[in-house]
């Protein structure tokens, strides 16, 4: 059991190592291309940050374990909802945009989407269907997009360039090295403790791939980046619900009815609604408490039905 908490430490710690260099890599190079900050934020930062929960989910559905997956992917939402936007809230407090309001009734929609499919076999038709609701997205946010107006001055030198590709294949490299080892560790630490996988995808693997979100976001408030903060983690709720699934869904179709009681994506749902619908106008301390505090309450009704 030890030997199994020790590669879960270290898978989490290259998950989130990895992250974080994909994040500097890969916003330095969207900076370059001239992409604005809020497409930025809810695309690049997002997918970036959620790499972990991409990687983490695709070796579990490639090594058989679905439940891991799937578990990864409501743990992380819920999670990102919950606590990631509930913790920034407590930093700072600001006003809802006309483009956290919709991004927010994006998230609303996939995981209504999501919450239909897992009513039974999430096939691989229905897996491709979300993963076309992502890429239309995502097209669509570029395509609305006012690229900024880049100077001469704003040009950064030919070897910062090189850096940042630098930075994102290492990231790339520790991430997909995390990945295998966190979910083998993970299985391994289920069966020792007598419990199911989506229970360690639900809480464990959740709360470690979410880390980079986490992070993430409250750098943001801090630095007072924070339309990337909320972005971050609307973004990321939308790549876990749409892609993550997606792909999983493709490489093996998903029982739903198998995995984990009918309770916990209901659940994932309510907390998802309710967030956004607490945060839609004012984002303040008070609304971070009450997400927190939801967080605190989906997590411990939800234990015994993951189980």
């Amino acid at each position: 059991m030890l030997l199994s908490l020790v590669g879960v430490v270290v898978g989490l710690l290259l998950l989130v190592g990895g992250s974080n260099f994909l994040v500097d890599g890969g916003a330095g190079i969207a900076k370059k291309i001239g992409v604005s900050g809020h497409v930025i934020g809810i695309t690049l930062v997002a997918a970036a940050t959620s790499l972990p929960e991409l990687a983490t989910s695709f070796t579990a559905s490639i090594e058989g374990y679905p439940g891991l997956a799937v578990g990864n992917v409501v743990g992380s939402n819920a999670f990102n909802i919950g606590i990631v936007l509930g913790a920034s809230l407590l930093i700072a407090g600001m006003r809802s945009s006309r483009f956290t309001v919709r991004d927010g009734w994006m998230v609303i929609l996939s995981t209504f989407i999501f919450g239909i499919f897992s009513m039974g076999t999430i096939s691989r038709i229905e897996s491709i269907v979300l993963l076309m609701i992502y890429l239309v997205y995502v097209a669509y946010l570029f395509w609305i997009s006012k690229p900024s107006i880049r100077t001469e001055d704003d040009e950064d030198p030919k070897g910062r360039t090189y850096k940042m590709v630098l930075l994102t294949v290492v990231g790339f490299f520790m991430l997909f090295l995390g990945s295998p080892l966190l979910v083998r560790s993970s299985v391994d630490l289920a069966t020792d403790l007598g419990v199911g996988n989506s229970l360690i995808g639900l809480s464990l693997i959740a709360a470690g791939t979410s880390l980079p979100e986490l992070m993430t976001s409250v750098v943001a408030m801090i630095k007072n980046q924070r339309g990337i903060a909320v972005g971050n983690v609307l973004g990321s709720n939308i790549f876990n619900i749409l892609l993550i699934i997606g792909i999983s869904g493709i490489i093996h179709p998903i029982d739903m009815a198998g995995l984990m009681n009918p309770g916990v994506v209901p659940g994932m749902i309510l907390l998802t609604v309710l967030g956004i619908l607490i945060s839609r106008r004012r984002m303040g301390r008070l609304q971070g408490v009450m997400l927190i505090t939801s967080y605190v309450l989906f997590f411990i009704l939800m234990l015994p039905l993951a189980w």
